[in-house]
């Protein structure tokens, strides 16, 4: 038994002395492959993980997506949100502003004449149809720290225009037009507020107007004029 461990050892010095991966087999005479080879990274798979390597949220090429990527997903979402919303209120402000007249902008005395041009529209619970009238729907938006009294609606420059679907199927020659050169109205809208209000009759189709038109809503330029209601 001694003979045979020492024979082991003996082997096993001349396969570290060579250190090229071989030993010699005593018995053969022939090189050959190491029966074990011991594997370095075994040591390292089983050391515990240290405070400051690597996770999940650190991002690289051919690593998961961690938290940062899907906070940045978050932010973008929500800041597209935010610049649609914008976009909207300023393409509001595009045609709709107000204009207060011998004063300085944002302020006014009592009585001070103010206007606001905007985009009225007909009425959705009741379109109007060839040869009838319809009602005028007029949002009016004061943005201002004062209350405004309406007493005025009248047309304004620009073109009556249908929705798009009706237009895309053929409503050219609507005939819509506002009934009326002015009409006398007794609207207050409070500061910083947002009032919807109602011209009955407001708006007229004409008898010849075309088929593809009836049922449609049109977006109609008005005029308001009213004054500032301030001590």
């Amino acid at each position: 038994m001694i003979r045979d461990e020492l024979t082991r050892r003996d082997v096993f010095g001349r396969y570290d002395a060579r250190g090229d991966g071989r030993r010699e087999d005593p018995r053969a005479g022939a090189i050959r492959p190491p029966d074990r080879v011991r594997v370095e990274s075994a040591a390292v798979e089983e050391m515990p993980a240290f405070d400051d390597e690597p996770t999940g949220d650190v991002l690289g090429a051919g690593r998961p997506r961690g938290f940062l990527s899907r906070l940045d997903a978050r932010t973008r979402s929500i800041l597209a949100a935010a610049a649609t919303a914008a976009v909207l209120v300023n393409a509001g402000a595009v045609w709709a502003y107000w204009q207060i007249t011998g004063a300085e902008t944002g302020r006014a005395n009592a009585g001070t004449v103010v206007e606001l041009n905007l985009r009225g529209r007909s009425d959705l619970n009741k379109p109007l149809t060839p040869g009838s009238t319809g009602n005028l729907t007029v949002t009016l938006t004061n943005d201002h720290d004062f209350p405004i009294r309406i007493t005025s609606v009248s047309p304004a420059s620009g073109s009556i225009m249908a929705d798009d679907e009706h237009r895309e199927n053929g409503c050219v020659n609507h005939g819509v037009t506002v009934a009326q050169d002015a009409f006398a109205v007794r609207w207050k809208v409070d500061r910083n507020h947002v009032g919807a209000f109602t011209v009955p009759g407001g708006l007229a189709m004409a008898t010849k107007s075309d088929p593809a038109c009836e049922g449609a809503v049109f977006t109609v330029p008005v005029l308001v004029t009213g004054v500032a209601e301030v001590s």
